[in-house]
């Protein structure tokens, strides 16, 4: 691709275009580390899923058991089941060694973050060559949009989408070396099972589409490409099923008190109405961000990377396999609630079609000898990511501390041993307070509400006269406790940012 590169380039030579490549390279590489580094503990501000997911390894380091926690006790769905020991497990040891920190677990994740990167930089280079990789690495660092966040501020929290999309990385490129390797096929064939396997125990949504993508890649291959052979037909698709199926067991059959009908049950209750809601203003709303993502781009270079792919071949083939599990994964975020992370996995995936598309136009506009087109193509590009690149710095040089502020104060001015009754479980990392917190089956109801106007939840949690209440951005958001209720027989005390501390004056006897 270099000496291509120079013959259209002639004042440049070979040496001079490797030179410039690495130093871009080089700046990229100090992007993300700033990009990764900067504020962490304080952007994005910690918040609800954040803070659930962190209660399992802080659980786990305090009492010993893999679990949620609340002021009755252990509870054992939500984030025990969303988001899976590969990244609650290296928290937890990182607890263990350095104290229960916000700072450290964000660590963890920013590790995840830069493998998940190196790994698609590869993954874009078997497929598409050097200079793609690194734009499609630049890609998926400008992969936020005007309202929502992308894979730096994913990267830099405790959420299952990033350290998943690194396992699911790992898989994609043990499963192209397969395609492009037949005599290490059988190596190759086993670990892309185990990273896709690795992939959904991390984050359990990717089995909705990582499990038929697989399956509909072998169906391709056997009737249509020729390209492989049984063990990369089978091994995968059967090793992260059992691995996937297997965890699950474990989950609800042995870790907590309930049989495995109740455990079922209840897992389906807090999240099971979010993965298929055929709403049309959900749909209209998913619309609307692919529409944003990329400038654009990432749905036409979906469709002109499945065109390429017609040819056959092996490398057609490989081509596929990233893009064919996007295609899938846009399909159901279309029928799904419609939440802009549900569709992330997509948007990375995704980013190899773009630099190709991208790629691919300035080579034919150049050849035809049409300057300014090629440069109002890579000056799109250059707004395109820079305007990504820029919302995802003001995110990154703005840090809220609230709620380490409003843990100080409670700290400083609340009994540990009394109740709060909250739902915003990100306090819980920086105090050793009791708190109770809103019934996990009512989880999935409250979001239908707020996002899609539905119902409003029945909740009596303030009914039992709890001697503080902690209002915050979720319980907000969600509504879940009643107004009238709440400032009729309670006062604020304090209030930082967006969380306030509120204590009952009406007597029990009341």
């Amino acid at each position: 691709m270099n000496k291509q590169l120079a013959t259209r380039l002639p004042h440049l030579s070979a040496a001079q275009i490797q030179a410039g490549e690495r130093i871009v390279a080089l700046i990229v590489i100090a992007l993300i580390a700033v990009l990764s580094l900067v504020n962490l503990p304080y952007a994005p501000r910690t918040w609800f899923d954040e803070g659930s997911h962190l209660h399992v390894p802080e659980t786990l380091v305090r009492y010993g058991v893999y679990a949620d926690i609340s002021s009755e006790g252990f509870r054992y769905f939500g984030p025990t089941i969303g988001v899976g020991p590969t990244v609650m497990l290296p928290i937890a040891l990182v607890f263990a060694i350095g104290g229960v920190d916000l700072l450290l677990a964000r660590l963890v994740i920013v590790v995840y973050f830069v493998v998940a990167l190196w790994l698609f930089y590869r993954l874009a280079y078997r497929l598409h060559g050097g200079r793609l990789a690194l734009l499609t690495v630049l890609l998926l660092l400008a992969s936020r949009t005007r309202g929502f966040e992308g894979m730096v501020e994913y990267g830099r929290q405790v959420l299952g989408e990033v350290p998943g999309l690194a396992w699911l990385g790992a898989g994609l490129l043990a499963y192209i070396s397969a395609i492009q390797q037949p005599a290490r096929r059988r190596r190759y064939a086993i670990l892309a099972g185990i990273g896709f396997g690795l992939a959904l125990i991390t984050k359990n949504q990717f089995a909705l589409i990582v499990a038929p993508g697989l399956a509909l890649l072998a169906l391709i291959d056997w009737r249509y490409a020729r390209v492989g052979d049984w063990w990369l037909r089978l091994a995968p698709p059967l090793i992260a099923g059992s691995m996937f199926a297997g965890w699950l067991l474990i989950m609800l059959a042995f870790l907590g008190p309930a049989d495995f009908g109740a455990n079922l049950l209840k897992t389906r209750q807090a999240a099971g109405g979010a993965i298929f809601v055929f709403d049309l203003e959900a749909s209209a709303r998913a619309m609307r961000y692919l529409a944003q993502v990329y400038g654009g781009l990432l749905v036409p270079a979906l469709g002109y990377s499945l065109w390429r792919c017609r040819r056959g071949g092996v490398a057609a083939f490989a081509e596929l396999v990233p893009t064919l599990l996007a295609v899938l994964w846009i399909g159901w975020y279309l029928v799904s609630l419609g939440w802009p992370r549900y569709a992330f996995p997509a948007v990375a995936l995704g980013a190899p079609a773009v630099a190709r598309m991208i790629g691919d136009l300035i080579g034919w506009l150049w050849r035809r000898r049409q300057p300014l087109l090629v440069g109002a193509v890579t000056a799109y590009l250059a707004l395109v990511v820079g305007f990504a690149l820029h919302r995802t710095t003001q995110v990154v040089f703005s840090p809220d501390d609230s709620p380490q502020r409003m843990a100080a104060f409670l700290n400083q001015q609340v009994p540990d041993q009394l109740v709060i009754e909250t739902w915003e479980p990100e306090l819980a990392i920086f105090t050793d307070h009791t708190y109770h917190y809103v019934p996990t089956e009512l989880l999935d109801g409250a979001v239908r509400h707020a996002w899609l106007g539905g119902p409003p939840v029945a909740y009596d949690g303030l009914s039992t006269q709890p001697p503080y209440v902690l209002t915050g951005p979720f319980s907000s958001y969600t509504g879940i406790y009643d107004l009238d209720v709440l400032t009729a027989e309670y006062h604020p005390v304090h209030t930082v940012g967006p969380y306030t501390l509120w204590q009952r004056v009406v007597p029990a006897e009341q």
